[in-house]
Parts: C-alpha cells; sequence; structure tokens
C-alpha cells in the first residue's frame, strides 16, 4: 500500500509516492510561471491540472510501482489563489494569484464598513486583497464573470474538484479567504449580506484528513490509479510543509519557499494587537499562529535572476561563505511583494568596495532578520513557545547551509533540519494516510 503526496505551489507543482514508513519511491516536479497582465497577477488554472496529472504520472513511473496500489492521495497547495468555475466545471477566466493586488478599492470600502480589528480577530486576516474583496471586484468589473460563476475555488479545491468531483475546502485554505470565521469555522454570512455577494459560490468546509470522496472512475484510468483510491482533504502549503516538518505543541517551524512561513501551534485563539501574526485554522482543537515573509526564496531567486544569472546556487552559497557576517555594511529589505503599496524593498550601504557575495548574502540576511523578528513576536504572543529554543527549517532554502547557518545566527536558535526538504509532500501524504484510517 502506498501514499500520494501533491504540492502545488506557486511555481511548481511536485508529487511524491512514499510507502507507509514515509520513505520516498517516487518524484517529479514542474515549474510553471506567473502571468502579469493588466489587471493584476493571474495564473492558468488548466496548468494546475494539466501539471498535476504529469506530475503524479511521472512519480508513479519513476516509482516503479503499481499506481493502483496508491490507497490514497492528498493536496498541500499555495492559498488564497482562486479560479471561477462555470456550471460545466470549466474555468471561466485565469486564477487569481495571492501576489494579485486588484482589490484596492474594495479592500478599502471594507474597512470603511466594517472594524478592521474585529475583521482581523474572527478572520485571521488583515483586510487587503483576498479573495473575499477580489470576487467583490469581479462582481463590479467583470459581472459576466460572476454571473456564469458556478463555484470559486482555491489551488486545494480545484484539484479536489478534479479528482473526485467533490467541492469542499479545509479551515488552513478558508483562512486565506477574508470571509470565513477561524472561531465559529464558518463562512462569515454578515459579509455576504452586505456586498450581496452568493455564499453558494464559495466550497463546503471540512477539516484536515476527512476522507472526501474516491478518484472518478476515467480519471484514475488516465492516471494510472484505482477507482478506489480515495482523496483526503488536504491544507494551505504553509500549514502542510508545517506537518510534514512534525510541527506539534511548542514547537517553532520556519518555511523558506517562494515565502517564508513562520507558524506556530496554540490551543486557544490568539489576536495579535499589532496585525502581524495571524490567527488561522488548523485541526478542531487547534489553530496555527502563522506570520510571513512574503518575499524569502522569492527574493532569492530575484536576485539570483537579476544579477547571477552565471550562478548555480551552490555557486551563490559559496560567495555568500566568502563574504563576512555583516555583508560589509550592506542590508537588504526583502520588500518586493507589490500586495504592499506604501513600503518597497531596498538596497543600502552599496559602495565601491561591495563584492557580488556581499550582494547576494545581505539578501539572505535580511530575510533572516524579517525571520528573527516574527520569531520574537510569536514567542511574545504565544505562551506555548515562549521558552523555545530550536526551529525546524524546510524548504527549498533548507538545502542551502549558508543560509541555514546565518538564519541561526541571526536568531540565535538551533536549526534543525528535517530529513526531507519536502515536507508539503510528506505532510499531504500524512493527511491522505489519515483519511485512510
Amino acid at each position: 500500500m502506498y501514499l500520494l503526496g501533491i504540492d502545488l505551489g506557486t511555481t511548481g507543482c511536485k508529487s511524491m509516492i512514499f510507502d507507509t514508513e514515509g520513505q520516498i519511491l517516487g518524484d517529479h516536479y514542474i515549474e510553471y510561471e506567473l502571468l502579469f497582465t493588466d489587471d493584476g497577477i493571474e495564473q492558468r488554472a488548466q496548468d494546475w491540472w494539466n501539471h498535476t496529472k504529469t506530475a503524479i504520472k511521472r512519480s508513479i513511473e519513476k516509482s516503479g510501482i503499481d499506481g493502483r496500489q496508491i490507497i490514497s492521495l492528498s493536496i498541500s497547495s499555495q492559498g488564497i489563489a482562486f479560479v471561477p468555475v462555470g456550471y460545466d466545471g470549466q474555468p471561466l477566466m485565469n486564477a487569481i494569484s495571492w501576489y494579485d493586488a486588484r482589490a484596492h478599492a474594495e479592500a478599502e470600502q471594507m474597512r470603511q464598513d466594517f472594524d478592521p480589528m474585529d475583521v482581523c480577530r474572527r478572520t485571521g486576516r488583515q483586510i487587503g486583497s483576498l479573495v473575499f474583496t477580489e470576487v467583490m471586484w469581479l462582481k463590479k468589473n467583470r459581472p459576466e464573470i460572476y454571473r456564469k460563476t458556478w463555484k470559486f475555488l482555491m489551488a486545494m479545491d480545484y484539484l479536489v474538484f478534479c479528482l473526485c468531483g467533490k467541492t469542499i475546502t479545509d479551515y488552513s485554505m478558508a483562512s486565506g479567504t477574508l470571509c470565513y470565521d477561524t472561531i465559529e469555522r464558518e463562512w462569515i454570512q454578515a459579509f455576504f449580506d452586505r456586498y450581496d455577494i452568493d455564499l453558494d459560490k464559495f466550497p463546503a468546509i471540512g477539516c484536515l484528513g476527512e476522507p472526501v470522496a474516491t478518484v472518478l472512475p476515467d480519471v484514475a484510468a488516465d492516471l494510472g490509479l484505482s477507482g478506489q483510491t480515495l482523496v483526503s482533504l488536504g491544507f494551505q502549503d504553509q500549514k502542510g510543509a508545517a506537518i510534514g516538518a512534525g510541527i506539534d505543541d511548542g514547537m517553532i517551524t520556519v518555511s523558506l519557499g517562494t515565502a517564508s512561513a513562520i507558524s506556530t501551534l496554540t490551543h486557544q485563539h490568539l489576536m495579535d494587537p499589532s496585525m502581524q501574526l495571524f490567527c488561522h485554522g488548523f485541526d478542531r482543537e487547534r489553530w496555527i499562529l502563522e506570520s510571513c515573509v512574503s518575499t524569502a526564496g522569492a527574493a532569492v531567486k530575484w536576485v539570483r535572476n537579476t544579477f547571477f544569472k552565471d550562478c548555480s546556487y551552490a555557486g551563490l552559497d559559496q560567495l555568500a561563505q566568502a563574504s563576512p557576517p555583516g555583508s560589509n555594511g550592506l542590508f537588504f529589505y526583502p520588500l518586493l511583494n507589490q500586495k504592499r503599496k506604501d513600503v518597497s524593498g531596498r538596497l543600502t550601504g552599496l559602495s565601491l568596495a561591495t563584492a557580488r557575495g556581499d550582494i547576494f548574502r545581505s539578501v539572505l540576511e535580511g530575510v533572516a532578520y524579517e525571520i528573527d523578528g516574527y520569531i520574537k513576536a510569536h514567542q511574545k504572543l504565544n505562551p506555548d513557545v515562549a521558552r523555545t529554543e530550536a526551529i525546524r527549517v524546510f524548504g527549498g532554502g533548507a538545502s542551502s547551509p549558508v543560509w541555514c547557518q546565518i538564519i541561526a545566527d541571526v536568531t540565535g536558535k538551533t536549526v534543525i533540519i528535517p530529513r526531507t526538504h519536502e515536507t508539503g509532500c510528506l505532510g499531504a501524504a500524512i493527511t491522505a494516510a489519515m483519511g485512510a484510517g
């Protein structure tokens, strides 16, 4: 018996086959790009599904197993990104990326209509360009799309629908919408009523690890799975990766992917007065407190593509190692996300003596200092981690020993690296096992 974990990220999809002992038997990864349109930042939902199918098939081929022996699968996906799906089950337009910022006016309207602090307390999000306000934007600016929409499905939800025909999301994905009550664990009817948004266009909500349905017969035949292969409900990728890294009570996890999420679990719903740490749904007994450096690995990728196209990541590590702590006075502020119009990234301290290694090391250090600030905030707010002296670091960036050492030096914490950096797929496989019992 085998388990399948799928990790649909912002810029790529990975599929992994595991045995019941957690050993990786086969994997495949496919990259795709963001689309920068006149309206904002988008992706093709068809790419999500087509690349997922290819990744599943290739990972089964590499594993050498009979795919019909896979008993259960689950999905870890990027949050917030969503696509309007018509009554025929087909996307009506490109998916709107979580990087998108088109709904500024709608967010401002919501700030006027509702107390921002109360919205954050209930939803775990600051009011901004998120799923709900972007649906408001669609209703105003693309009324035909809104009218024809059967369901608004986020990335995980869309893959679940393609696999088994059901429309459902989980607590963690719902926590990214700005219209989900993380305390009551339900959609906030008052928001839908205020802006005349049809609640029926949103999916049902369940808990991670719940069995959803078996894979549709034609899909199973195409992918080489059994008609009895179970689809178990997954989660937003940062939470899934934290599960794969072994997150538990009293533990701090740090992801180093496109974004960096700093996460801790809590048995009580917590509210950060500064609205920098967000309390999201996790399971039936706990919440997950999360903060985010939105451009962590994205900043590393940007600086490499912009200044160091001739270097591999291993070569960049060597350059960074040759630069001393402090990058010879250079400092990088990793604020590159277009969602924030009031802040921007900066590289300060440049001089004629600045070397290439200083530039790259400053990026690693800049992200590390952002992470350190959030760790301190977690330890101040969440009593369960107030005395935690170690952090679990995972994700693609964890393969860089230089970056991990910088994080250890900046935070003063012991850095623990899980056995596999691909904890998103492992977390999905764990919930696949939960669904299968």
